[in-house]
C-alpha cells in the first residue's frame, strides 16, 4: 500500500515569480543615548565661585559665576552664604550642560570654600551622571616650616646721657 505524495508550492500574487524566498522583518535595536563627556572646573575663593564647563578638546564651552545666580527670598534675614549660592548656582549649570547635550561630567575641584560642596550636590541630584570628582587643590600636610622670629635688639644705653 504505498501512496504518492504530492507538494505544491503555494505562489503569492503580490511578489514576483523570481522573490520566491521568505522575507523576514528585521526590527532595529533601540538607539541607545549618545554619552557626550565633559569637564566641569569649579573653582571657590571666600566670597565667588566660578564654574567653566570644558568640552574634551579643551575648549572652553560655558562659564559661569555665582554672582550670576537669581536672588533667592531670605526670609530669616540671614547672610547669604556660599552654600546657598553654590546651591543655586550647580542647579543653574546643570539646566545648561542638559541643553548643550551633555551627559557625563568629570568634575576638579580647586580651593577650600562651602560653595564647592553644594555645587557638587546640586549636580548631583540632576540627570547628569558624573563619572569621577578630582579634588586638585593644593593643600600642605603639616605646611610650610614658617620663619625665624626676628629678634629685637635692646638698647642698653638711654640716649642724652653720658
Amino acid at each position: 500500500m504505498l501512496t504518492k505524495i504530492s507538494l505544491k508550492k503555494k505562489k503569492s500574487s503580490s511578489l514576483p515569480k523570481s522573490d520566491n524566498a521568505k522575507i523576514l522583518k528585521i526590527s532595529k535595536p533601540p538607539l541607545k543615548k549618545e554619552t557626550k563627556l565633559g569637564s566641569v572646573y569649579i573653582r571657590c575663593t571666600k566670597r565667588n565661585i566660578f564654574c567653566t564647563l570644558v568640552d574634551p578638546l579643551s575648549k572652553k564651552v560655558r562659564t559661569s559665576c555665582s554672582l550670576q545666580v537669581p536672588q533667592y527670598k531670605n526670609e530669616y534675614n540671614e547672610r547669604e552664604n556660599p552654600y546657598t549660592r553654590g546651591l543655586l548656582l550647580g542647579s543653574l549649570l546643570a539646566e545648561r550642560t542638559i541643553s548643550l547635550g551633555y551627559n557625563k561630567l568629570v568634575i576638579y575641584l580647586v580651593g577650600t570654600s562651602a560653595g564647592r560642596l553644594g555645587v557638587v550636590r546640586s549636580l548631583g541630584k540632576s540627570d547628569i551622571n558624573i563619572h569621577s570628582i578630582v579634588l586638585a587643590t593644593c593643600m600642605p600636610h603639616n605646611g610650610c616650616r614658617p620663619a625665624k622670629v626676628r629678634r629685637k635688639k635692646y638698647r642698653t644705653k638711654v640716649k642724652g646721657f653720658k
